[in-house]
């Protein structure tokens, strides 16, 4: 199967608006926001000079909404 590219990072303002501690994560041009990742690929960090600045980047073949947690393959 083929692994495609995803980053996530913390997502302030979608946080303040729900309440709760929000994650997005950006795979094949989507935005999908959870609370909770339940990671089986091996990430790594990235510093960003613009906003998010901090971001964790891997490959992944497939993410998987059950819910609200992404579960990352």
């Amino acid at each position: 199967m083929r692994e495609y590219s995803f980053f996530y990072h913390y997502n302030k303002p979608a946080s303040k608006a729900r309440g709760k501690p929000v994650i997005s994560i950006h795979y094949r041009n989507q935005c999908i926001l959870v609370s909770n990742i339940v990671l089986e690929v091996p990430t790594r960090g990235k510093i960003n000079k613009r906003q998010p600045h901090f971001t964790v980047t891997g490959k992944a073949e497939d993410i998987t909404i059950v819910d609200d947690i992404a579960y990352i393959r």
